[in-house]
């Protein structure tokens, strides 16, 4: 049995019973990043750990290992350039242990994830970004693993929230005194006061939505459309409607029309749409778009392509005294850095020209060359040249996705249908984290003609009635906020 403590519905730390140790929540760690010490893991490796699998040590950045730790510590793990937790578990051995079995085996017993069913409990705050931790320099004596050894799933029952363990929340008033240790973190945690309760905060965004988001042309608009694409944005903070008194957007959307601001009217049993909106309600008289800090807005809504490097087994003798092992991705920032420092640590800068570098048997290895010198510019290139090619996408709210190899544009393609009617066959989106059915619905709404989704050679693509190549274009680029290099003929 795993007992959660938590306060106005957000769990900050729960207890096992077979050793009663406090192991604080996420959100607790969010609050507090320097609760417990923190490790770093590949994304790649999070949902391994959400389907109930234990970390292993061969998944962990040997670089970001604690100095000491003893069997039944507790710690936190990130992910890469963010502080922020993304799971929460157990030391499964000691340190001495963990480097006498050659960083192989299982390292951490899992019992929190981000997104595991606790996180679902609460607030269903979204990752925040925090600043990585200073991790001690040490060096790397990491063996070389595949993929597949970086997590193992554990024979036993696993303790990961959300794989059939049950939790039991204990409110003040019902739990009785939590230990003491518990008392005392709970003493420390600072919770934000909204000032506003939860259902007028809803209210609010929906007045600021009708007002600053909703147009007339997108009328009739279905509510479950309505609350998630206008509503949600234009929330100072992000609440849920299960949080309110009204648990139901049906049943705001009833509030609004009884104050005369909206008319609902049935599309079939079940299903409703706002047809009419009274846009000079009183309740609306003076509603302002919702502030937001520039570089915020554009970090929450842009989706960022970034190229990246794999290190493959050319390179990892490069860059393995600095924590990476094959596989692992550099950014080019990071990848420029290792050189630089490793032509300096090696003293390889040539002294009578700064222009040059002297390389040693390991830099001429992967630049491929038996020249005894070369410009800084070409060591850079010709590095680059040799690791594998890759990009990384950062997709809003979501985690970033890495993709080998070259990143095909956006393709759309116009052909010649039965009575010489054109349609255009748009493909290649879904890497972007657009949803095929979610774009047939923009596009049919936008082009007023049928979009459907139909198969491709390696996904789903949208098929649209007529030549879409412009408005879904601009589809793209304003709302989806697609690179425009990568939307073809755009």
């Amino acid at each position: 049995m795993i007992q959660v403590y938590s306060i106005d519905k957000l769990p900050l730390f729960i207890t096992l019973e077979s050793d009663n140790i406090p192991i604080p929540t996420i959100h607790t760690l969010w609050r507090i990043p320097n609760l417990l010490p923190r490790v770093v893991m590949p994304y790649i490796v999070l949902d391994k750990l959400l389907g109930g699998a234990h970390l292993m040590l061969p998944g962990i950045f040997s670089n970001t290992l604690p100095t000491q730790w003893d069997t039944g510590d507790v710690v936190a793990i990130c992910g890469p350039n963010n502080g922020a937790a993304i799971a929460v578990g157990i030391w499964a051995l000691s340190r001495e242990e963990a480097f006498e079995r050659g960083l192989k085996g299982k390292g951490v017993h899992i019992y929190h994830v981000y997104q595991d069913q606790l996180w679902q409990f609460g607030t269903k705050d979204k990752l925040p970004n925090l600043p990585p931790p200073d991790y001690p320099v040490q060096g790397s004596t990491e063996p070389e693993v595949s993929e597949q050894d970086r997590t193992q799933e554990d024979d036993e029952s696993s303790h990961v929230l959300g794989a059939g363990e049950g939790t039991e929340e204990l409110p003040a008033e019902s739990a009785g005194e939590p230990e003491e240790a518990v008392t005392e973190l709970l003493e420390n945690v600072e919770l934000e006061d909204a000032g506003m309760s939860k259902d007028d905060m809803v209210l609010e965004a929906c007045y600021r939505a009708l007002k600053t988001s909703l147009k007339k042309a997108d009328l009739p608009i279905l509510i479950s459309n309505f609350y998630s694409q206008h509503v949600k944005p234009c929330c100072a903070e992000p609440v849920e409607i299960k949080q309110t008194t009204f648990k139901k957007v049906g049943v705001l959307m009833k509030e609004l029309e009884k104050q005369g601001i909206i008319v609902l009217k049935e599309h079939k049993k079940g299903v409703q749409n706002i047809t009419e909106v009274n846009f000079a309600h009183v309740n609306l008289r003076g509603v302002k778009k919702l502030e937001k800090d520039e570089e915020e807005e554009e970090e929450e809504e842009n989706i960022a392509v970034v190229q990246a490097f794999s290190c493959n087994a050319l390179v990892t003798q490069l860059f393995s005294q600095y924590g990476h092992k094959k596989g692992d991705i550099l950014l080019r920032k990071t990848l420029r850095d290792h050189v630089i420092s490793y032509i300096k640590s090696h003293d390889l800068a040539d002294p009578e020209d700064k222009r040059k570098v002297r390389l040693d048997p390991i830099l001429s290895t992967v630049m491929r060359t038996r020249d005894l010198t070369a410009p800084w510019n070409q060591v850079m290139q010709r590095v680059e040249s040799s690791c594998g090619k890759c990009y990384v996408i950062s997709l809003p709210d979501k985690f970033p996705k890495t993709v080998k190899g070259d990143l095909p544009p956006i393709q759309f393609k116009v052909e010649k249908r039965t009575g010489n009617k054109k349609v255009t066959i748009i493909s290649n989106f879904e890497i972007f984290g657009i949803e095929a059915k979610e774009l047939a619905q923009k596009l049919q709404h936008v082009m007023s003609s049928s979009a459907t989704v139909v198969p491709g050679l390696k996904s789903e693509n949208v098929l649209v009635q007529g030549d879409a190549r412009k408005l879904a274009s601009k589809l793209l680029l304003e709302q989806y906020k697609i690179p425009k290099s990568f939307v073809a003929n755009s």
